[in-house]
């Protein structure tokens, strides 16, 4: 998952971590980086990357995800791009054969993506 927040960044990111060290088995995480807004004037973002085994399937994972950023003070009557205090997307996953299934195309869009996802390929 790609993770980022630009509202209180730090305490935001820990939150959603320690939301998904309930979710997820073996996971890990890059490290944390600090990117400007994409589309907007605003505070800096903080984004990493986190990946884990989980036995949701994906639409579950994904409604779990929304949780967390609504448990967050996520916002979603704001524009798109626009601040907000949690971010967390599904980036990919792997098959049961270990294939590589691509969820999203911000992956080779956006720095804040790729260069925390190269840390952990």
């Amino acid at each position: 998952m790609s993770i980022g927040s630009n509202i209180n960044p730090e305490s935001n990111i820990n939150f959603a971590i320690s939301k998904l060290e309930k979710i997820f088995s073996k996971s890990e995480q890059s490290t944390k980086h600090q990117t400007k807004p994409e589309g907007f004037e605003g505070d800096d973002f903080i984004n990493l990357v986190y990946c884990g085994n989980c036995e949701l399937a994906f639409n579950d994972l994904n409604d779990q995800l929304k949780r967390i950023e609504d448990l967050s003070g996520r916002d979603r009557n704001v524009p798109k791009f626009s601040s907000r205090t949690l971010d967390v997307d599904i980036i990919l996953q792997l098959d049961d054969a270990g294939k590589i299934i691509f969820k999203s195309n911000e992956i080779a869009k956006y720095n804040f993506v790729s260069e925390p996802l190269n840390e952990l390929i």
